[in-house]
């Protein structure tokens, strides 16, 4: 492969991980209408409220979407609440109150007045954490990362919401500076973590690279050692073929 194809190839694989964007940053600016009362909860867009575009809670397949082991109820779907096990949900419970307080602070609220709600909230976050508790594990850079953009994130919607509640001229124009900030802080943080990614995509595909210089090089070698494997190998049951039935009565 050459310098330019695989400078063509790192570049279409950063690609899969979203381009670095000023998205997330207009659609902060431009917040979803949100009623009064959930406006001043402090809590996160509603469930049915449209996401910022590129936000933690969107990763590939969204997080904890199909396919994501020991998550996924039917047809892919998250499992309630409820149907996870009692020592898990106390794992994730326990990762919010020590990463986002107030988030936790607001759950329990809403479990105490609307417990229908909760479970549907949980249901969804559940999921989002655990991705987030999975990368911090794997990768304590890039799940500290994850934690911080998700927290910008929250910040980002309860300066909205308190933009939108005052009539005051001079608190606007405060939280509208407040606002830039977050911004700016969810810009550095999102592209901070796609640098990560990139890295890891590039390093992967060194790997691979190198592998199969290897395995060229020892094509000829490669491909004998495979014939005296499948040599070695007791042969396939051999499925003797039945003789085709007469059509029709017998003569």
């Amino acid at each position: 492969m050459t310098g330019s194809n695989e400078h063509r190839v790192i570049l279409c694989m950063a690609a899969c991980i979203g381009a670095v964007t000023w998205a997330p940053v207009r659609a902060a600016a431009q917040p979803p209408n949100r009623p009064p009362a959930q406006a001043d909860s402090g809590e996160e867009p509603r469930d049915d409220a449209p996401r910022p575009p590129g936000a933690p809670g969107e990763a590939p397949g969204r997080i904890g979407g199909p396919g994501r082991p020991g998550m996924a109820g039917p047809e892919g779907r998250p499992k309630l609440w409820p149907q996870l096990p009692q020592a898990e949900r106390r794992q994730i419970e326990k990762f919010i109150e020590e990463n986002f307080p107030r988030l936790f602070v607001e759950l329990q609220r809403l479990k105490d007045t609307n417990e229908r709600r909760y479970v549907r909230r949980m249901t969804r976050l559940a999921p989002q954490m655990r991705r987030i508790m999975e990368t911090l594990r794997r990768d304590p850079q890039l799940g500290a990362l994850m934690i911080r953009e998700r927290q910008v994130e929250m910040e980002i919607w309860q300066t909205i919401a308190a933009y939108h509640q005052t009539e005051d001229a001079a608190a606007k124009a405060r939280l509208r500076k407040q606002l830039a900030e977050l911004a700016a802080k969810a810009f550095d943080c999102r592209h901070q973590r796609r640098e990560l990614e990139v890295r890891e995509l590039e390093a992967r595909l060194s790997m691979l690279q190198t592998r199969l210089s290897e395995a060229d090089k020892a094509r000829d070698a490669l491909i004998e050692r495979r014939v005296i494997e499948l040599l070695e190998r007791p042969p396939p049951a051999m499925i003797e073929e039945e003789p085709d039935e007469k059509d029709g009565s017998d003569d």
